[in-house]
């Protein structure tokens, strides 16, 4: 996951495209649980997010491909919603039983036509989301998905008619594309039939469209993006994009295609993303574990004991205690480097990779690491925004990237957050420990906290402003201690 202040939740897994086809159903809106909060982070790459809610909860969520959220009164996109907006989150159960599937977002503003087009211009530049409920042939049937069937019809209605043509690209239930231009492939429209709308999502649209080649992602249950007559069939941008075509190599691992996910039936085992039928890799002796293999959890460390290589955390929500042992193979992260078990200070978050025990319960670790080095490792840093008080809000950025004409270009934001201060946060610049107050608009950060407790919010521990700062905590951090005698 990356540091974006998403929490991961692995009772929410996310659709493989195994599972697509069993998963083909709009939900009731009465079905949906309404709750009142406050946005706080937002992954908008893979339509992840954070909200808290007015009793205090912090309630992570995930969007399903249908889901869209709403502000100022019609559709939007996440990077659209602004941090702080106030809201009703209407969520649905996760197969786990929890509260964790966002279906759409309720501010109860009036219709904002400058947001709709905003969102219509968004929309266009990627394609029209929709799933496949058929192929026969050389056809391919879908729906279209859609917060607002009446605002669809007006907007796409002439558009999408027996004769008109469009582009129909595979897409993954993120809603990202590979490549348009190769993984898609034109087609006409030969039906257009009108479905139901009293479920949530539904356009109310369906088309068939001939085409001459079926491709491999052309399967029921699977999402398709479709650019209709006259729009430019593009890539999606940096970061957004599975491929990346035409840039430099993606150095953020969370971003790239993930195999557990797209492709499960390669994995004879259940990863956090997928493969929740079967059960869960079972560690070996002197066999390192294969990757996804680990079920990831975020916690609170409070106890390590080199001598016998056990610990202690306090899980992240849910404040389980976990008593836990190290496996002989293992690796430790702090702040970019490599300590020793010992060295890691408590009473911070960590990422914790967990195996079952004996037992079946998740007690053994194969990898800990903290925010600082996970951000780093996934080339990610946070730009503050804005300052209100003990709240930050920041957005996190990938590093500068080669374009097709080898210029170097800053891509998009992949996400915003909110992120609390107090007395006791530190902040760093170069090798000098500086004041809250000086912190700015524009400052570029990494930043390690305390976890998210019941009870208890997540705190900032440490700011390290710069990205020499952040190259200078880690070359200190790897140096060997001196011993003085």
């Amino acid at each position: 996951m990356r540091l974006l202040c998403v929490l991961l939740f692995a009772s929410a897994l996310s659709l493989s495209a195994a599972d697509a086809a069993k998963a083909m159903e709009f939900p009731s809106l009465n079905d949906a649980k309404r709750i009142h909060g406050e946005l706080v982070s937002v992954d908008f790459i893979l339509r992840k997010g954070e909200f808290r809610a007015d009793d205090g909860k912090l309630m992570p969520f995930s969007m399903p491909p249908y889901a869209i959220m709403k502000y100022k009164g019609v559709e939007a996109d996440l990077r659209e919603v602004p941090l702080g907006t106030k809201m009703n989150f209407l969520m649905l159960p996760d197969a786990a039983g929890q509260l964790t599937r966002l279906v759409t977002t309720d501010d109860g503003q009036p219709a904002d036509a400058a947001q709709l087009k905003k969102f219509r211009e968004f929309t266009e530049k990627r394609g029209i989301a929709g799933w496949i409920d058929k192929t026969e042939g050389n056809t391919v049937t879908v729906t279209f998905f859609s917060g607002d069937p009446a605002a669809f019809q007006a907007a796409y209605g002439e558009l999408i008619a027996v004769g008109k043509g469009g582009k129909i690209c595979v897409a993954n239930d993120e809603l990202r594309t590979w490549n348009p231009g190769v993984d898609g492939e034109g087609g006409s429209i030969t039906e257009v039939n009108k479905v139901p709308t009293e479920y949530f999502g539904s356009s109310g649209v369906q088309v068939t469209l001939k085409v001459s080649n079926m491709l491999e992602g052309f399967r029921r249950g699977r999402v398709v993006r479709v650019f209709l007559t006259g729009w430019k069939v593009q890539d999606q941008f940096y970061g957004e994009s599975l491929m990346g075509y035409g840039f430099g190599r993606m150095l953020n691992q969370e971003l790239v295609e993930n195999v557990a996910k797209e492709y499960s039936e390669q994995f004879p085992f259940r990863t956090d993303l997928s493969n929740a039928q079967l059960p869960w890799y079972q560690l070996k002796d002197e066999v390192k574990p294969p990757p996804f293999s680990e079920h990831v959890v975020y916690g609170q460390l409070v106890e390590a004991d080199a001598k016998t290589s056990g610990g202690k955390f306090i899980a992240e929500l849910t404040g389980e205690v976990v008593n836990f042992t190290l496996i002989k193979h293992h690796t430790l992260k702090y702040l970019g480097a490599d300590p020793q078990f010992a060295q890691l200070p408590m009473g911070q978050r960590y990422r914790f990779h967990l195996y079952q025990d004996a037992k079946g319960a998740f007690t053994r670790v194969s990898f800990i690491s903290d925010d600082f080095s996970h951000a780093s490792a996934n080339a990610s840093t946070a730009r503050v925004t804005a300052i209100h008080g003990d709240r930050i809000h920041v957005a996190w950025q990938l590093p500068l990237v080669k374009d097709y004409n080898g210029d170097m270009q800053r891509p998009q934001d992949i996400g915003i957050c909110i992120v609390q201060v107090n007395a006791a946060t530190r902040v760093w610049k170069a090798d000098q420990q500086v004041k809250l107050a000086d912190l700015k608009a524009g400052d570029v950060l990494l930043l390690n906290r305390t976890a998210e407790l019941p009870g208890k919010p997540s705190q900032c521990t440490d700011l390290w402003i710069g990205e020499e700062t952040h190259k200078l905590v880690t070359e200190k951090q790897r140096k060997p201690a001196v011993v003085k005698k």
